[in-house]
Order: structure tokens, then C-alpha cells, then sequence
């Protein structure tokens, strides 16, 4: 009763914030693509209230000027590449999460940037193009098609610019890094140093642990990274004082974020989240390999399909039935 009351408390605080400013869709969908997520609908409204399972798309964007059209002006002049604020880029992170009320569980599955796949109307290529080709749709299309054509009620993007603000929002977080981290790159002013054991990041710090790929497992050891941050938000997180603090936070990265989503069917996630116990969150990694220098010349990561359909059986109720 204790958090319905603050959250029903936060509701209205958000939107008061959010009644006459710019809400978080960014990009519109088109008639036929909204189509594609239409079961959203089947939740929305039903705040603080899940009353079927979820599959929501999580990607997080990293844009530099090149990939837009609408890069500020001023980036031209710097002399090398900024992260700019857009949602045009390629899909840096893919994180596709089951929120399941009927098994209490909240499942997250991490996609490689580099999974070879098939891209409707573009052919096989690295499924992290398919948003730089034709933005959240194609990215959520290519996804259902890659794990056998799962259902998808909605995507968030998050820029990373917002993914910095979001960590500072909420106080930093506390990690155990697991080894020296070190990279420059000079064309983005990327400056990646970070001591080996436990710490308290802030949102720069958290980005450069995000960012960092440079130690021999490529995109396999950044999802790692990945997923222990991500279990170190949930549990600091995931809270009730935290969601009294929601709107302010929400007010800090809302101009970084791009969702079909309502903020209603946002808090009902969320709060769904603060409930489950977090014995009941898992996270995995799309089953595959990296592919050999012999068989192509890029490098990819070639996904398993017989335990891709063993694993969705498992974990996300769909397809096979053991």
C-alpha cells in the first residue's frame, strides 16, 4: 500500500511535468508500423497494473554527426566527432525485456550489435543497421524475425548523451569493475580510464564502461559490461524512494528518449520492476558464435537457431514447449 501510494503520488507529479512539454516520442510511426506494436494498446491505462506479459525493445543509441541529417551546425567546426543527441544511428545496445507478471519474472536479453540477420528490404546485415536504415520499426521488426517472430509491444531509445544524465539523476552507481579499462580515440574525443575493482561511477564514468570494447572479446565482453551495469541500476534503483523522485529524473533525460510508450504504461512497468524480487531477474545473450576470418570478411556474430528457439520456449513463453 505503502509504494501504491507513492507512486500514485509520483503519477501525478509526472504529469504535471509532462502535461505541456514535449512528450517522449520523438519519431512518429507510420499507420502500418504502429500496427506492428499494436498490443501495446492492450496495457495502456492499466496503471500500476500488469495483467499480461510484456516484451518491450530497449536499444541504446550512439550518434555521431554523420549519421544525421540534423546534426547541429556547430559540430562541423570542432575538428573531430561528438556524440550528438539523435536517434538516427546505429543501435549501439539491443536489450529485448520480458516483463511477466503471471511468473513474476523480468527476463532480458541481450542481442549483439554485430548479429548477422536478415533486414527486411535490405538483406543480411549487422542488426545493429537496421535502425540507421529505417529507425525503431525496422529494429523491432528484424529483432521478432531474428527470434522466430516473437510479439513486441513497444521500444524505448535511449540516446547515450541521456544515458550519462540518467546515471547522474539517480546518484551515480557502484560497480566492480573487473580490470584496468583504457582507450583513446582522438576523432571523438573518447577517453575511456578506469581502474580495475569497486567504485562509484558517475554518468562519464558509466558511459566509459559501456563504451569500452577494446580487450579481445569485441561486443561479447561490452554486453557483459553491460549486463553488470544494468544489474547494479536495478538493484540501487529500483525502489520506492527512487520513483518518488521520478519525475525530476524523467524531466532530466526526456529529450534523449524516443518510446510508442505512454507514461503511464511506463510507471506501470516500472513499478512492476520494484515488486518482482530480484532472484527473478535474469538476463541472457542471444545464442551464437563470432564468425571466423574464413568465412567472412567482416566480423559478425552468427546466431544458433536451435537454441534461440529452445531459449525463447524458455524464457519468453513463445514457440517450442518443452
Amino acid at each position: 500500500m505503502g509504494i501504491l501510494a507513492i507512486v500514485s503520488a509520483v503519477a501525478g507529479g509526472s504529469f504535471g511535468v509532462f502535461l505541456n512539454t514535449k512528450p517522449f516520442m520523438q519519431a512518429n510511426l507510420t499507420p502500418e508500423e504502429a500496427k506492428f506494436f499494436q498490443r501495446n494498446s492492450t496495457f495502456e491505462g492499466q496503471f500500476l497494473q500488469l495483467n499480461r506479459p510484456v516484451n518491450i525493445l530497449v536499444m541504446g543509441m550512439s550518434v555521431l554527426p554523420p549519421d544525421t541529417q540534423n546534426a547541429p551546425q556547430d559540430t562541423k567546426r570542432l575538428g573531430y566527432l561528438p556524440q550528438v543527441n539523435s536517434f538516427d544511428g546505429l543501435s549501439d545496445v539491443m536489450l529485448l525485456i520480458r516483463f511477466d507478471p503471471k511468473n513474476k519474472q523480468l527476463n532480458m536479453l541481450s542481442i549483439p550489435r554485430d548479429t548477422r540477420t536478415e533486414i527486411e528490404g535490405y538483406g543480411l546485415r549487422k542488426i545493429n543497421a537496421a535502425n540507421n536504415l529505417a529507425g525503431a520499426y525496422l529494429s523491432a521488426k528484424s529483432v521478432s524475425n531474428l527470434l522466430g517472430n516473437v510479439e513486441i509491444d513497444g521500444y524505448i531509445r535511449i540516446n547515450v548523451l541521456g544515458v550519462g544524465k540518467l546515471v547522474d539523476a539517480l546518484g551515480g552507481v557502484t560497480v566492480n569493475v573487473p580490470k584496468d579499462l583504457k582507450y583513446q580515440d582522438d576523432s571523438q574525443h573518447l577517453y575511456i580510464n578506469l581502474k580495475a575493482g569497486q567504485q562509484h561511477l558517475n554518468g562519464d564514468q558509466a558511459l566509459q564502461l559501456l563504451r569500452f570494447r577494446n580487450d579481445g572479446q569485441g561486443d561479447i565482453g561490452r554486453i557483459q559490461r553491460q549486463q553488470m551495469l544494468i544489474k547494479a541500476l536495478i538493484e540501487q534503483s529500483l525502489n520506492p524512494a527512487t520513483l518518488a523522485r521520478s519525475p525530476i529524473i524523467l524531466s532530466t533525460v526526456k529529450e534523449n528518449i524516443d518510446t510508442n510508450l505512454t507514461l503511464d504504461s511506463l510507471l506501470t512497468l516500472v513499478n512492476f520492476g520494484v515488486k518482482i524480487d530480484r532472484s527473478n531477474i535474469q538476463m541472457f545473450t542471444l545464442p551464437g558464435r563470432v564468425s571466423s576470418r574464413q568465412e567472412f570478411a567482416a566480423s559478425y556474430w552468427l546466431p544458433n537457431e536451435e537454441e534461440i528457439k529452445v531459449m525463447m520456449a524458455r524464457y519468453f513463453d513463445f514457440g517450442l514447449k518443452e
